[in-house]
């Protein structure tokens, strides 16, 4: 054969350039030594050959569609087929084909396949992008065939999937498999982990009479067998009722059969074939060294593998892996960081440093933080398997996120989980603890509160300062980065000089709600959270309203920040030039000093922080001035003050009334103090964190520009694409190769980034399938868990990105998550809707402190919900309605 065709006996997947993931797939089978019928592709060359004769003008108009506009899509779409239709076959091409078709034999009925260069990869399938054509049958019909296939490239479909994904048109090429048929009695689909849990153990197979195109087409439900891959037991069989299969034809072409009555509630599969099915899926699997998406079939007892490629929907399996065979549970930290966005090796990397346990000797990151998919998880297990661990897990969880907990108290019910593997022992721990135990009672019954969030904030700008002056005396690069990463590894211990202390703050609140009980206000107990001193969030909001009323000193310079033909930074530098510049233009530098190292998704240290990217920030500061009065997030802060002491009064009075009132008054007033000075302290460690993590991220560039400088990286950014320990050896060994290994985690991240990182998962990849209550919430409406009371109703506002959108006052911002990032957003915000969060996560805090009705945990609202909806936010029952005929927002009533 030549250089346009390919026996599956000479193809393996380092092919995949030639023949396209499907053809390398089948070569790679072949050559394995695998049962696949005969064939060859004809390769990528060949259809270039096709190509060159078309016009040159079909990728330019490709190039030119956007995937929003369906409509020009079509059109273009039928315009490039039709002009490729009237272009032949290159003789050569012909030629080489039919030699190739001689010599596996003209008497056999052959499948036509497409097989793209941007298919059945390990990241993305393609599936069903292009054609098939079975039972194929002699040379014109093969000739056509090839040709269709070839310009199936450009389906309507294929074209659509491509502009959504980022695939350049121009560097998708095809080529076509040419497959002698079999006409299995039985054929299916095997996956060899379970495609809706993500158990790898289990294997799932989807099977039916006659080819096995009748179930993928979705013209017959297929009977589904599951296999515990480890105790090779079937555990489940559904036998489906099958009216109909497709059975090849004589001349060629195949036809629908009606199944007989008997027939179509037969079990497609007897045991033994279907663990022979399992056992040869698991050879394959071991072969690949990843979980597959197998095509399979059956004839006269024999099973064949007509396709086998990677299982790309798999949220991947946490790293490092267990040392044992026990079931471990993993909870999303990301979840409870409310960042879920994947992130970039250097930043998992720092994240796990900061842990101080877990990190074996000479170990920089700790082994009890683990990393799937680009989000990362703890392994929770010990505790969820003790009583009492198990106890203080879900309870935390229950008030961070209501789905994580639900899931993880389903996996504490299974025996296997609960008697196998490492369990938590409290008296471990109890040594660490006992200090900061007596230091939070002592604090709870008789300490002084006041002045402690303040301390504590005045402790992380020393210590921020004392880490610069080390950095300004660093003799060089290689001595900054152990200064930093010292610095990271040991945070956790001036965090623990007030972290007791906050978390006395969260008892303290609770506490006061169990004491008050029914004699006490509802709406006075909320309000007791509000208009709180200290917290380093409420303050910077406040900064950011102080901001844009320094922007409103003349109308030319709100004009000219307003502007969007020119960009943030540009804007800024030259807002000295209009009248009140000067002053904002120092007010804005002081905000920077103090809070530039936020930003949108700061946990990740990759992120541009204020200070080095503006354009969110005086987004925020535009939208305040726009949308408020001057002054008006100072008096609406005064206000809550004013509401959180009238209650304390309120509640405190109406501890008269009640029996034992001499012990319940002063003890209402002490839980109500302590709560409110010491509730403050929850954003501290994260503010700490966050200042720190600026400092790191300045020298982690300075080594990117040395690697730049070196040749060793393309770009600065680059070295977000390393671990930890790779810089540092990088560094200290210039011969180490890293151009290879970023461009292949890079790809990796932009797979990641299209996944949905699960809340809870299992060693054995599972992610448990919970739902929230919602027993009381009318048909149709969005489930999720209530974490600020009120209703109000309001126009849907979805944001993605706090740097690109505002909020009209009252309007109802949905999003996937909030941070400190997205807190201006709140000063219009009439209600609040998230996909992520609890009782005490980000958003859900900060809608109680501004009084909005809040829901979060509504899985996929970004999706259900769009902008311009009118919605109906249950803040206290924990669901959105829908609102039809209405289209103004309306408030019911906000608490």
């Amino acid at each position: 054969m030549t250089h346009l065709t390919l026996p599956f006996t000479q193809i393996s997947a380092a092919d995949l350039p030639k023949v396209g993931g499907k053809g390398a797939n089948l070569g790679e089978l072949t050559q394995a030594g695998f049962k696949v019928p005969p064939g060859f592709c004809v390769t990528t060359d060949a259809f270039a050959q096709f190509m060159a004769a078309a016009s040159a003008d079909i990728y330019t108009q490709l190039e030119q569609l956007s995937s929003d506009n369906l409509e020009e899509l079509r059109l273009v779409g039928n315009a490039v087929r039709a002009a490729l239709v009237e272009v032949p076959l290159p003789l050569e091409v012909e030629t080489t084909v039919t030699d190739a078709w001689s010599e596996l034999g003209e008497s056999h009925a052959y499948a036509v396949r497409s097989s793209a260069t941007a298919e059945d990869l390990p990241h993305a399938s393609f599936a069903g992008q292009q054609d098939t054509y079975l039972n194929v049958r002699g040379r014109d019909a093969l000739l056509e065939n090839v040709k269709a296939c070839f310009i199936s490239l450009f389906t309507d479909r294929a074209i659509l999937y491509r502009a959504q994904n980022g695939f350049d048109h121009r560097q998708v090429a095809l080529s076509v498999v040419v497959q002698q048929m079999v006409h299995p009695d039985v054929a299916g689909i095997l996956f060899t982990a379970d495609p809706v849990t993500g158990n790898r153990h289990i294997a799932s197979i989807d099977a039916s009479f006659g080819l096995g195109e009748a179930l993928v087409s979705g013209l017959v439900s297929a009977d589904l067998y599951q296999v515990d891959k480890r105790t090779k037991q079937i555990i489940k069989r559904q036998i489906a009722t099958k009216q109909i299969a497709i059975r090849s034809l004589a001349v060629g072409g195949t036809e629908q059969v009606e199944l007989a009555e008997g027939e179509r509630t037969q079990a497609a599969l007897t045991d033994p074939q279907t663990l022979e099915l399992v056992k040869l899926g698991s050879q394959i699997e071991a072969h690949y060294g990843r979980p597959q998406d197998i095509e399979w079939a059956l004839v006269d007892d024999v099973l064949y593998i007509t396709q086998s490629r990677p299982i790309t929907s798999l949220y991947p399996l946490p790293e490092p892996k267990p040392d044992d065979d026990a079931l471990h549970a993993y909870f999303s930290m990301s979840h409870l960081q409310v960042m879920t966005d994947a992130m970039p090796p250097l930043a998992m990397s720092i994240l796990r440093m900061f842990v101080p346990v877990g990190r074996p000797e000479g170990e920089m990151e700790s082994q009890y933080i683990h990393t799937a998919g680009g989000r990362f998880y703890a392994n929770v297990s010990p505790l969820l398997r003790h009583p009492l661990g198990r106890r203080i897990l879900l309870r935390i969880f229950g008030s961070m996120d209501e789905l994580a907990a639900n899931a993880l108290s389903e996996l504490a019910q299974r025996p296997d989980f609960l008697t196998n593997g490492e369990r938590f022992n409290p008296l471990s721990i109890l040594p660490a603890a006992r200090p900061h135990l007596f230091k939070a009672v002592r604090m709870l019954v008789g300490g002084q509160p006041e002045g402690i969030a303040e301390e504590a904030t005045q402790f992380i700008e020393d210590h921020v300062v004392a880490l610069k002056a080390k950095l300004n005396a660093a003799p060089d690069l290689r001595t900054k980065l152990e200064i930093t990463t010292t610095d990271i590894q040991q945070l956790i211990t001036p965090i623990l000089t007030w972290l007791p202390y906050m978390g006395v703050g969260a008892i303290a609140t609770g506490m006061l709600g169990k004491i008050v009980g029914q004699t006490g206000n509802a709406d006075d107990l909320a309000a007791i959270g509000r208009g709180v001193t200290g917290n380093v969030v409420t303050d910077m909001n406040l900064a950011v309203g102080d901001l844009a009323d320094a922007a409103r000193l003349s109308d030319s310079l709100a004009t000219h920040l307003s502007r969007t033909d020119i960009d943030a930074q540009t804007r800024l530098q030259t807002a000295t030039e209009h009248a009140g510049g000067a002053a904002f233009t120092q007010a804005w530098q002081k905000f920077i000093d103090r809070y530039g190292a936020r930003g949108p998704s700061e946990i990740d240290i990759s992120r541009p922080r204020w200070s080095e990217d503006p354009t969110s920030l005086l987004q925020m500061v535009v939208n305040v001035m726009r949308h408020s009065e001057p002054g008006a997030h100072r008096v609406h802060y005064q206000q809550l003050m004013d509401e959180g002491e009238a209650a304390t009064e309120r509640l405190t009075a109406a501890a008269r009334s009640s029996l034992l009132r001499w012990l319940r008054r002063p003890l209402i007033r002490r839980l109500i103090r302590v709560s409110r000075n010491l509730s403050p302290l929850r954003e501290h460690h994260k503010f700490f964190v966050i200042q720190v993590f600026a400092l790191f991220k300045s020298v982690l560039l300075e080594a990117g520009e040395q690697m730049v400088r070196e040749e060793r990286l393309k770009t600065v950014e680059d070295i977000w694409f390393l671990t930890m320990p790779e810089v540092l050896s990088a560094l200290d060994n210039p011969a180490l190769e890293l151009h290879q290994l970023v461009p292949e985690r890079r790809m990796e991240m932009e797979h990641y980034q299209q996944l949905t990182p699960p809340r809870v998962m299992t060693s054995d990849g599972e992610i448990p399938v919970v739902k929230l209550a919602g027993t009381d919430a009318p048909d149709g409406a969005l489930i999720g868990s209530p974490v600020s009371a009120g209703v109000v109703e309001g126009i849907a506002r979805v944001v993605l990105d706090p740097s690109t959108e505002a909020l009209e006052p009252g309007e109802i911002l949905v999003a996937p998550f909030t941070d400190p990032g997205w807190t201006p957003l709140f000063v219009n915000a009439g209600g609040l809707i998230t996909e992520v969060g609890g009782l005490m996560t980000h958003g859900s805090v900060v809608a109680r402190e501004y009084g909005i009705p809040a829901v979060v945990g509504v899985i996929e609202a970004t999706k259900a919900i769009k902008t311009g909806d009118h919605l109906r936010v249950h803040g206290g029952a924990g669901y959105v309605e829908f609102v039809n005929g209405k289209d103004s927002p309306e408030e019911v009533a906000s608490v």
